[in-house]
């Protein structure tokens, strides 16, 4: 026989009330506020994504503006000052000239790597200043990528070359 101790049958130890109807479950109100907040979650995270992808195409480019500049300055390094078919013909690629602000003929190149929106141009100048000296001249390569963002859209570098 069950004893009475002046509880109702649904009512804990504790004196918690338990109901069927309140505690069966989550109300419509509960499952569609945390469904607000997971697709406020999701759509942050998606427009985290898109913002990470452009900043990524932005740094690729970058990367390669300033890998075109190095490679011409590699490769305007080996030339000689003199044309070696013509005997006291300068090369005309390392011949002192070109501008950094325009293209000058045998000081520019469009598209290097078959990538529109890329131009590189260089200049020529004698080095030092005050005194030149012949075998020294100061080499400044410019890339303009059009296909960068803010940064690495222009890259400019500077070196001496020696003739060899």
């Amino acid at each position: 026989m069950q004893q009475m101790t002046g509880r109702s049958p649904f009512q804990s130890a504790a004196g918690c009330s338990f109901s069927n109807r309140s505690e069966a479950g989550f109300t419509l109100v509960e499952v569609m506020v945390c469904t607000l907040i997971l697709v406020v979650g999701l759509v942050a995270i998606a427009g985290l994504l898109a913002v990470t992808t452009h900043m990524h195409i932005g740094a690729r480019e970058a990367a390669r503006s300033t890998r075109l500049a190095q490679d011409k300055i590699d490769e305007l390094m080996k030339l000689d000052f003199d044309n070696d078919d013509c005997v006291g013909c300068p090369d005309a690629k390392v011949a002192v000239g070109g501008s950094v602000d325009s293209n000058e003929a045998d000081h520019f190149e469009v598209s290097p790597d078959g990538q529109d929106g890329i131009t590189i141009r260089w200049a020529v100048t004698t080095y030092p200043d005050v005194t030149p000296i012949a075998d020294l001249r100061r080499l400044t390569v410019y890339v303009q990528n059009l296909r960068a963002q803010t940064y690495g859209r222009e890259v400019e570098m500077s070196t001496v070359i020696r003739n060899w």
